[in-house]
This record gives structure tokens, sequence and C-alpha cells, in this order.
């Protein structure tokens, strides 16, 4: 028996010899797929047992590890307190990385857990809150807030949450609530009292701009009020345009005192005013039908003569650029109005004022821009144009 115990002790020792003889003559090569030195941590984290953060969608749908190891972290069978739990971490992880949409759903799906943990679900809408406000959207923030506001009253980052929501929104006065509320649970808060002082103030300059914009209204309305009853007694007939719709109505005469018919669209954008002396201004158009062309007077003081305008368009040197004959001049002009409801031009004298013109109770001003036109007489074209007007 002990010869048979020395024989399998020499026989093991010349396994071993013969094992590491062996392995020395194998040739030497560096281990491809180990961790390296520099970057093992870097390394490390892109295994999906051992990672820290929350994969990326992309990430989870090109790695079936991944896939296999998120369906296991929410198993249905799991209480909902750990899936929402779980379901709030990846949040946290999405929000880091300012991934805030991503964070949002992940919230929102801990908030569907429906969990007894109160205070949980207090933080899954607080958080939910803040993604919400990072992306914009602070009315939805402020949604979630009051809830959970509701689980927990004296969760403090809601109710800061809440106050910075209402400063977006301009809410001033509730954002004063909500820092009321915050003052309570936490009263020396800085970020609460500086957002307290600001809501104040901006409450204090939206309520005075508010009764500026008030007093300047009731000023405007007043002087719209004047202006008129100025139109009115100067016995000016008024008018709105044709409605789009029905390009071939006619203009409907309306009550002077309807602020609509003096309110057209002027091009220039200038409109009758009356001024400090009580005298009216009118943007006037005048139309030169033989070319096409018209000159807009912005500021035609009513007292002001046609020939007033005429001279400086047309007088000395001064020539328009369309006019290549050079006929439009103050002594060959002719001026007419149109009876609109008629389809009749009336003859208006060179040294007729503006407001002489317009109180004729053939003229009606349609949008506040009375129109004029301009023919050069005794020519072939002012003839022709005048027989389209005749009964």
């Amino acid at each position: 028996m002990a010869a048979s115990r020395e024989d399998a002790e020499e026989l093991a020792k010349r396994l071993d010899q013969q094992l590491d003889d062996y392995i020395d003559k194998l040739p030497r090569t560096k281990y491809k797929d180990g961790l390296s030195e520099e970057n093992w941590r870097e390394e490390i984290e892109q295994i999906p047992a051992f990672m820290t953060t929350a994969p990326t969608e992309d990430e989870i749908a090109n790695n079936p590890t991944l896939a296999a190891l998120q369906a296991i972290k929410h198993e249905e069978t799991a209480p909902p307190e750990e899936k929402a739990a779980n379901f709030k971490e990846d949040g946290n992880d999405y929000f880091k990385k300012k991934k805030y949409k991503q964070a949002i759903i992940a919230y929102t799906e801990g908030i569907k857990q429906k969990c007894s943990d109160v205070k949980l679900n207090a933080i899954l809408f607080t958080n939910r809150a803040a993604a919400q406000f990072y992306i914009g959207n602070y009315r939805s923030s402020l949604n979630d807030v009051k809830e959970a506001k509701k689980l927990k009253p004296d969760h403090l980052k809601a109710l800061i949450r809440g106050a910075e929501c209402c400063m977006k929104l301009s809410n001033f006065e509730e954002a004063m609530t909500w820092c009321d509320e915050a003052l309570k649970v936490s009263p020396s808060e800085k970020k609460v009292l500086d957002i307290r002082a600001k809501a104040d103030k901006e409450k204090r300059t939206a309520e005075r701009d508010k009764r500026k914009q008030k007093v300047a209204e009731k000023k405007e309305k007043a002087k719209q009020e004047a202006l008129i009853a100025a139109i009115k007694a100067r016995k000016i007939t008024l008018a709105s345009p044709p409605v789009p719709e029905d390009p071939d109505a006619e203009p409907s005469t309306q009550d002077p005192l309807s602020l609509s018919s003096i309110e057209g669209s002027v091009p220039t954008g200038h409109k009758v005013y009356l001024d400090d002396s009580g005298v009216l201004h009118w943007p006037v158009l005048f139309m030169y039908p033989e070319y096409g062309q018209t000159d807009m007077i912005n500021d035609f003081n009513e007292n002001d003569r046609f020939i007033d305008h005429v001279n400086v368009m047309f007088g000395g040197d001064s020539v328009a650029p369309w006019d290549e004959e050079r006929t439009y001049k103050p002594e060959n002009l002719e001026i007419y109005f149109e009876e609109m409801d008629k389809r009749v031009l009336h003859s208006v004298s060179m040294n007729a004022t503006l407001a002489e013109t317009l109180s004729d109770p053939r003229y009606l001003v349609v949008a506040g821009n009375p129109h004029f036109i301009l023919l050069v007489s005794q020519t072939q074209f002012r003839d022709e144009y005048l027989k389209k007007f005749t009964n």
C-alpha cells in the first residue's frame, strides 16, 4: 500500500511538471478583452450590470442585455412603491443629463403606479414640475406643484417652484402667496425671500402701469369723442368701406359718431385728427387716372385751399416724374370728387378749402380718407373720362 502511494505522488509531480513545461512553451500574447488601466471606470460603466445612470431609449433598443435588465427593473410583479421609485431614479438621471422630456416621461410613469407612498408621489410631481419648468411649460409645471402641495403641504421645493412658475406667468400676487406658504415652512429661506421681494415690486409696477394705461385710454377716448363731435359739427358725411366679401356693395353711410367710419386703412397709416386749436387735419388722396398715379397728402389742414397744395406739387420747376409732357401745371388742372351713390363727378374750385368741400352734402368720406381726381383741362383724355360719369 505504501509503495502504491509513493507511485501516485510521483505521478502527480510528473504531471504538474509537464503542465508547467507546456505553459512555458505557449506564445506570449496580451489579453485583448481586459479593462485598460487608464479608462477602466468608463469601460466598466458600459457593462449593463454595472451602469450607474439610466441608459437612453436608443441604448436600450440596441442592447439586448440592457433591454432585459430594464424589463427586470420594472417587473410587473414588483410592488407599486418599488416601480415608482425606480421610475423616479430614471427621471433623475435624465434630468441631470438635461434630457427634460425623457425625465417627464419617467416621472409620469412613476406617478401612474399610484403607490401608497405619499411623500414619493409628492416628489414625483415636484420633479416633473421642475422638468416642465426647464422646457418652458410653466402652466403645466404649476399644475404639478399644486398636486404635490395637496399631497404634502409643507414640501418646500414644490412651494418654491410654484412661486417661480407664477413669476414666469406674471401672476405676481399668486407668487407672493406661494412664497408666504414657503416661509411658514422655512422662515429664513433666502431664495423665497428674494422671490417675494421681486414679486411685490413687479406687482406694484404692474398696478402702476395698469393705472397709467387706464388714464391714457380715457384720454384717448376723450380725443376720439372730440374728433367725432368736430366732424359732426361740420356736417361731414362718413362711411365705412365696402365689405370685402362683396366687392360690388355700395359703401353704407354711418352715424358720424361711429369711430369705425374714420379708421380705414390709409397706406401711410395717417388718420384724421383734431389739433389743439380745434382744426381738423385729413389724409387726402389725389388721383391722376390719365397715368394711373396717386399722391397721398398725409396732413391736409381743413382750412387749406386746394391751390395751396397744387402749387407746391406742380408749381414752378416742380415736375412729376410720370408727367412726360409736362402738362400738369396749376393753371391747367381741374379737380373733381365723385358722388359715389350716383356715379357723378362734381367740379371743385381750386380756391375752395377742404372744409368747404367735405361739408358738401354730396360728398362721402370713405374710411376717413378723402379722395379727389385731378385732370388736365382741354385734353381728349379729360373729355372721354368725364363722359363715363355723365347721367
